[in-house]
């Protein structure tokens, strides 16, 4: 006799045991808000998710140009949203690090330099090297009037003396090997001996030999991580082995120096030469084609984010971004929509045409530039796609479902004012997402995407479409863990379960939950959740109400005559 369980024959008698964690799954929403913007700055690596958690944080490593301000805004957009908790931002201009090559006494290469960040303004490193004032060197690296410095840095790696009969003994040392001659040569593999305590021991082996970790270096590479010498005697006086080379190296790219990275290039064996202070060169920020973007956006593809604004006024960039929007959404299973802007200047009838192009549910388009004081304080007037990026973090920084409609935006005045309605109408009609000028500050006037085929309410407003976006999302989340699982009865009971688990989520009222369906105990938010098992589908359906936003309010005033009597 036997027993089939948890996997497994059981034929020795026994008690076994398994433990169900089918229902401890976390019942949360699990979908992002997040914001990525695309554009050109002074600082940053390129073609590459840089993520950033403060303001603060993308001026330490972007420095300047268009994309830091689009930054700074969107995560401060407005008196009525918070901003988002993350931005994503790839550098689109191919930039390049600078570098420099330190050279050892006969003029060959010791270490080869580059800069940690790319583009022009890193040509202002500087590196200089000196004697220790005690011991081995002192290195220094600068950028303006920030320094990083080290004294008396060297590593002693090991010592070792022959006392052997033989009257001469020698050691050599090369990249991947150590040679000890006394009457016959003894080779050290480094390939095989890569540490300083496996090399002391192997020496300590061999008769006549002694040899002496240094300085605690036993865990320190010996492969390609010591100074070459060249029959260096060792009868009877010790000598001491040196990595100081690799102490360099390995410092540069340590934590404790930030500006510069080091590569030790091969047959590289002495420690650089001093030189005085001696700056960089080569840096470049490279110039930006639709070439750069496409490979940003390429850099999108693996990276969960649900908003997207390219910081450039081109059509063609927009398209691009539209076009990545759609088949991140549609193909790829992780849906995003876009906020592009303009170039200032533009008229109305400029901006509804650009919207007619773009025609899209996933991409919304505006038209205004915006004033705003620069770093240094000036007011300044700033494009259209730095106030896209700006409602994009106004987006990433409320609810799912929640429209921008008649909110306000953190700016110091717009380009120019529009007449509400006589030109806010023409623009609405055309897809084109504006701002106004309003008494009570400057508001968004209607949150819309570019979407000019129908009116339905997912295609035409943003919130709706986000609503609706992050609902089915978050249950095919819910969902996917069951791909794989046999096809039985109790897997359409706990397919449904998995749906109405989240459905019941996505209806909570704010501010426990997003409220991306909304109904009420006669109606609602969702209803007929069905499962279905054919052959290897498993097909789940269901209705569900994404959230409307408000946006006419008609009042009907009924005015009558007055009728009454007074008496004395």
């Amino acid at each position: 006799m036997s027993l089939f369980f948890n996997g497994r024959e059981w034929i020795t008698p026994a008690t076994m045991s398994v433990v169900d964690d089918s229902a401890m799954y976390n019942k949360n929403l699990s979908v992002g808000n997040i914001l990525a913007i695309i554009g050109k700055s002074e600082g940053g690596i390129p073609n590459t998710a840089l993520r950033f958690g403060s303001p603060d944080q993308a001026r330490d490593i972007l420095r300047s140009g268009e994309a830091l301000k689009a930054i700074e805004k969107a995560f401060d957009p407005s008196t009525e949203t918070v901003g988002p908790s993350e931005v994503v931002y790839v550098r689109v201009n191919p930039a390049t690090p600078s570098t420099l090559n330190l050279l050892d006494a006969v003029a060959g290469v010791s270490l080869n330099l580059a800069s940690s960040d790319y583009g022009r303004y890193t040509e202002g490193l500087k590196i200089k090297i000196e004697n220790g004032s005690i011991s081995g060197k002192k290195v220094s690296t600068g950028f303006g009037l920030d320094y990083f410095t080290i004294d008396n840095l060297e590593r002693n790696a090991f010592s070792v003396v022959y006392t052997g009969a033989n009257a001469t003994a020698t050691i050599s040392v090369t990249e991947t090997s150590i040679t000890l001659t006394d009457a016959t040569p003894t080779v050290l593999d480094l390939t095989t001996y890569k540490t300083i305590s496996q090399v002391v021991d192997r020496i300590n082996s061999i008769p006549g030999y002694s040899a002496t970790i240094l300085d605690g270096n036993d865990e320190k590479p010996a492969l390609v991580g010591l100074d070459g010498v060249s029959a260096q005697s060792i009868k009877t006086t010790a000598y001491i082995v040196k990595g100081d080379l690799q102490a360099i190296h390995d410092w540069i790219n340590s934590a404790n120096e930030g500006y510069i990275t080091a590569t030790r290039p091969a047959g590289a064996l002495k420690a650089p030469v001093n030189i005085p202070w001696t700056y960089f060169s080569g840096g470049s920020d490279g110039v930006t084609t639709n070439s750069e973007w496409q490979s940003a956006f390429d850099a999108l593809q693996s990276i969960d984010v649900q908003w997207v604004t390219p910081v450039s006024p081109s059509a063609s960039i927009h398209a691009m971004a539209d076009t990545h929007c759609t088949y991140m959404s549609n193909i790829a299973r992780m849906e995003r929509r876009c906020i592009a802007g303009g170039d200032v200047g533009a008229t109305d009838a400029d901006a509804i045409a650009a919207a007619k192009a773009l025609n899209s549910d996933r991409t919304s388009y505006v038209h205004l530039g915006f004033y705003d004081h620069d770093a240094v304080g000036n007011l300044t007037l700033y494009p259209p796609y730095i106030l896209a990026a700006q409602l994009a973090g106004m987006f990433s920084g409320v609810n799912p479902g929640t429209a921008l409609t008649n909110k306000s935006i953190k700016v110091r005045g717009l380009e120019r004012k529009l007449r509400n309605p006589t030109d806010t109408d023409q623009l609405l009609k055309g897809g084109v997402l504006c701002v106004e000028d309003t008494l009570e500050g400057f508001k968004v006037v209607q949150s819309i995407t570019t979407w000019l085929i129908n009116d339905n309410y997912n295609r035409v407003e943003v919130s709706v479409g986000v609503a609706t976006d992050f609902a089915i999302r978050n249950v095919r989340k819910a969902v996917d863990k069951f791909r794989g699982k046999k096809m039985t009865p109790v897997l359409l009971t706990q397919a449904i379960e998995a749906a109405d688990t989240v459905l019941k989520k996505l209806s909570e009222p704010e501010p426990m939950g997003p409220a991306v369906l909304v109904g009420d105990a006669t109606n609602p938010p969702y209803k007929n959740i069905k499962a279905s098992i054919e052959a290897d589908v498993l097909r789940i359906e269901f209705e569900a109400s994404p959230v409307i936003s408000c946006n006419y309010i008609p009042i009907v005033m009924h005015a009558v005559p007055y009728s009454g009597s007074a008496s004395a």
